[in-house]
């Protein structure tokens, strides 16, 4: 594990404010402020809002990546990662590089059945190696406690 975290304190992690700079998605702060908004309108409007996370399983990924030089292909899954995410969601839906390993998607009006053929399409694009869940947020639910259950589901795997 101590490998690990040297790794994870390697990977290039570093926005402008704006944006990541290794793949181009929205900065957490910014991703925050969209959530805060979307979250608002979501109570008032009665509309359903959901948070995806995908992140890397490093052991998963280690298995395939053995001998390469395991930083850059971190940094290469991620950039592609990002690609493949870009082509399947909306442009309304907010792409955030939240973590050293993974993503937050922010998608709005996700019923369960949405829900599971979403999770389906990503799948079927990211490697194997992407772990892959979903929060749906209550009516009412404060960011801290949603954001403490997408914690627990996207760091569960590293």
């Amino acid at each position: 594990m101590e490998n690990n975290n040297e790794l994870f304190f390697d990977l290039f992690f570093k926005n402008n404010g704006e944006i990541d700079l290794l793949t181009g998605t929205i900065a957490p702060n910014q991703f925050n402020q969209i959530v805060r908004r979307d979250s608002q309108l979501s109570d008032r409007s009665n509309s359903k809002l959901s948070i995806i996370c995908l992140n890397i399983n490093i052991s998963k990924f280690s298995i395939l990546y053995p001998s390469e030089d395991i930083k850059l292909a971190l940094e290469n899954a991620l950039i592609a990662a990002n690609f493949e995410l870009t082509k399947i969601f909306r442009s309304s839906d907010c792409i955030c590089r939240i973590s050293q390993l993974g993503f937050w998607v922010l998608v709005t009006e996700v019923n369960s059945d949405i829900s599971k053929k979403l999770l389906k399409r990503v799948a079927e694009v990211l490697p194997d190696y992407f772990d892959i869940e979903i929060s749906h947020r209550t009516k009412g639910q404060s960011q801290l406690d949603w954001y403490s259950q997408i914690d627990e589901l996207h760091f569960r795997s590293n």
